[in-house]
């Protein structure tokens, strides 16, 4: 079936065929307007797009990873969405935005969860985005290239949340969206209300304000494909012994978000605009409370100048998690008298386009920018030895940019040339050493590392036809090590490096665009993009064990010796004819890279496995019935071979098990199999809609790529006292939905 599948796509993707940031507004093409999420289909490069975030009701995960080249490390003990492209993730590696603003949200639960069950008492870590899926209208995702002073070493992805516009509607002076959705197998309730008013002046401006508020309920414990309960499960083992193989607790990691949006937007003339927003997302979850503020100014000023468009950001994040006094961290108590930990940033930008025009068939369009961004993490605890301890690593982060955008456009041609130039500072405790004889300075010491870098971009496209539009392009991109790499203080100065160097990336791309309207009927839309990407990252950081005299061991990151190396198809494919239409990606990747120490059960788990599956596909396939009032469609998931770092830290989860310290060894997933859910949606009015869901219909039995609880340990052996690793973190089984949505 697997096999039918993959031919199916890949005839679907190629018998048809016979860096700006993305704004993804709609866009005028042959006359017709084309839709967000049809945009990358007309822009050269990888890039991609995701509309409706908030109306679906497949989880976010499910929405990014249908984008090529694009995935997401999963977490139930975090409550965070963690963007992958291309086998990498976490902050300066993909640069996570939401409405243009740096995400440096980094979690880490209590280890309440259920995480570890050898008595190795921690939680995961992870860089994610705390933003909740209700407020958000779309995501654009850039692979490869850069352009700004948002530049991400593998790529960058922005979600966008709802503004005034997108909840009233054209004409009205007041609007009001509101969503529900109630699910069996522990999904929902989810619901979201927001309410604007909006007031035009007569010089063409307009004032506009907005609130929205959003709550939901997720549970962890789920009836898993096949039957039974995620806390019930059970292993015979060699003795006949029933023992609990259940990944984690569920009642740690049942979540109820919640979310607050403000937004008031002010279009005093033509010429100014600006935008003063605040958005909060609330969370209890394994261990801790959860709080995440966001601040925002957006202001533009465009008077009828080309050499005139400028524009200015600003925005505050803070971000708290406090502990439980029943939180577990280091197998202890230690949140008893107090534990919790922060972050704050700062982002400014200010750019402005210039315009120039050289005759009818040429132009260049130059954008001159500054990027600020200044991130602090802080802890509170009070337990013995502080110093020798991975949690929530403290220091700070100060990154500025100063960029170049060029764009020359001559006849068919398009030469993007993308400049920035970064200096960057990273400020931290190092403690003394202790048993390492290489850890130098000797002495504790505060540290600060600083360094200039020049990143670079370029890429030529050629309209010769609607069908074929080729690209090719080269950039070279550079990130600085984070505070949680340098400051890594699990072994007092022995695991802190403050020789770390950035890595950096050269990635090169070919590909092509094809996007027609009217390809066999009047009114069809067809789009393609076929992208090959060559990726080569020197000095890739990753974390490893090293020892000393006696039984003395550390865990500490550095630079690898050996680039690392990813590779790659990518294609994606649109196709709507009113009554019928489709959309599908598919991506297949090699990819060589180390494996770091921490991806394992210990350190708090700082990351985990980031190598896409070998292959992987999603397509939405429909019908569109009754003057497109009822629609009958079928989402379906494809996902080749995948893996997990190995449970055991002990000899047998080593690549040489003649050496304790070697690399840790990955292991492959049982297969997955292919996932359909079926829906059917039906808008009785322009205004109202209401759709019904089974998602994994089938009710499969199987374990998703690249989540954290995929390397669980559970301690059972043989009758010969060997090791039995099992793969006991099942899915979500079948599971029914039903929603609507109602807006005037």
């Amino acid at each position: 079936m697997d096999k039918f599948l993959k031919f199916s796509l890949v005839a679907a993707l190629v018998l048809p065929l016979f860096g700006e940031d993305l704004e993804f507004d709609t866009l005028k093409v042959s006359g017709k307007k084309i839709s967000n999420d049809e945009k990358p289909y007309i822009t050269p490069g990888a890039v991609s797009s995701v509309d409706k975030i908030g109306s679906s009701t497949q989880s976010i995960d499910s929405l990014v990873r249908s984008m090529p080249g694009t995935y997401t490390n999963t977490d139930q003990s975090q409550g965070t969405v963690a963007v992958n492209i291309r086998g990498m993730t976490g902050l300066g590696r993909v640069n996570t935005m939401v409405d243009g603003v740096t995400q440096t949200f980094f979690g880490t639960s209590a280890d309440n969860g259920k995480f570890h069950q050898t008595g190795v008492g921690m939680g995961t870590s992870v860089f994610g985005a705390a933003v909740d899926q209700n407020f958000l209208a779309s995501v654009d995702v850039e692979r490869g290239t850069f352009s700004g002073g948002h530049g991400g070493l593998m790529g960058s992805a922005n979600f966008r949340t709802i503004g005034v516009d997108d909840v009233i509607s054209d004409g009205n002076n007041f609007g009001f969206l509101g969503r529900y959705s109630y699910g069996s197998n522990g999904v929902g309730p989810s619901y979201m209300g927001s309410v604007a008013s909006k007031f035009s002046t007569e010089n063409g401006g307009s004032y506009g304000v907005l609130f929205g508020y959003s709550a939901k309920k997720i549970s962890q414990n789920y009836k898993v494909g096949g039957g039974g309960k995620i806390d019930n499960l059970h292993f015979e083992d060699a003795y006949n012994k029933e023992n609990d193989v259940s990944p984690f607790n569920p009642k740690e990691l049942t979540q109820r978000p919640k979310g607050y949006l403000f937004k008031f937007e002010a279009k005093p003339d033509e010429k100014n605009s600006a935008t003063l927003s605040y958005r909060r997302y609330e969370n209890t979850l394994a261990g801790r409370d959860i709080t995440n503020d966001n601040y925002q100014i957006d202001y533009r000023f465009n008077p009828d100048n080309n050499l005139l468009d400028l524009n200015l950001l600003l925005a505050y994040t803070k971000s708290n998690q406090k502990y439980s006094k029943d939180a577990i961290v280091l197998t202890r108590g230690d949140a008893k008298k107090g534990l919790s930990a922060s972050n704050d940033a700062l982002t400014f930008d200010i750019s402005n386009n210039f315009l120039f025009d050289f005759n009818g068939d040429s132009s260049l369009n130059v954008k001159l920018g500054a990027n600020y961004l200044q991130n602090e993490y802080k802890n509170r605890m009070h337990i013995f030895k502080t110093e020798t301890t991975a949690f929530q690593p403290k220091g700070e982060q100060e990154i500025k940019t100063l960029y170049l955008d060029n764009t020359l456009s001559y006849d068919i041609f398009d030469l993007y040339v993308n400049l920035n130039l970064v200096n960057w500072e990273l400020k931290g405790h190092k403690p003394e050493c202790n048993a390492s004889p290489t850890c130098f300075p000797k002495r504790a010491m505060d540290i600060s590392k600083k360094d200039t870098n020049l990143n670079y971009s370029f890429m030529l496209s050629a309209n010769i036809d609607e069908l074929f539009s080729p690209f090719i392009s080269y950039s070279l991109s550079t990130r600085a090590p984070n505070v949680q790499e340098m400051f890594f203080a699990s072994d007092y100065g022995d695991s802190v490096n403050p020789f770390l160097k950035p890595e950096e990336a050269k990635t090169y791309q070919i590909g092509f665009n094809s996007f027609k309207h009217g390809l066999f009927t009047n009114d069809d839309r067809f789009g393609f993009k076929l992208t090959y990407y060559n990726t080569s990252v020197k000095d890739y950081i990753y974390s490893l064990s090293l020892t000393g005299s006696g039984a003395n061991r550390w865990m500490i990151y550095a630079n690898s010796l050996d680039d690392a190396k990813f590779k790659g198809i990518e294609a994606q494919i649109t196709y709507d004819m009113g009554v019928f239409y489709t959309k599908a990606s598919y991506s297949r990747q090699t990819s060589k890279q180390p494996v770091s120490e921490t991806y394992g059960n210990r350190a708090f788990g700082f990351g985990k496995i980031s190598e896409l599956p070998k292959d992987y596909a999603t397509i939405d396939i429909g019908t569109r019935l009754m003057d497109e009032k009822l629609t009958f469609g079928s989402v379906i998931k494809y996902t080749g071979k995948a893996k997990r770092v190995h449970p055991s830290d002990g000899d047998d989860g080593r690549v040489d098990p003649n050496r304790v310290l070697s690399q840790k060894k990955t292991q492959d997933l049982p297969q997955i199999p292919t996932i359909f859910d079926f829906y059917a949606t039906y808008k009785p009015t322009s205004n109202l809609t209401f759709k019904v869901e089974v998602q994994n219909a089938f009710d499969k039995n199987y374990l998703d790529a690249l989540n954290a609880f995929n390397s669980i340990q559970p301690e059972l052996y043989d009758k010969n006292d060997n090791s039995i690793y099992l793969f006991s973190n099942s899915s979500r089984g079948r599971t029914f939905l039903a929603s609507f949505e109602y807006k005037f």
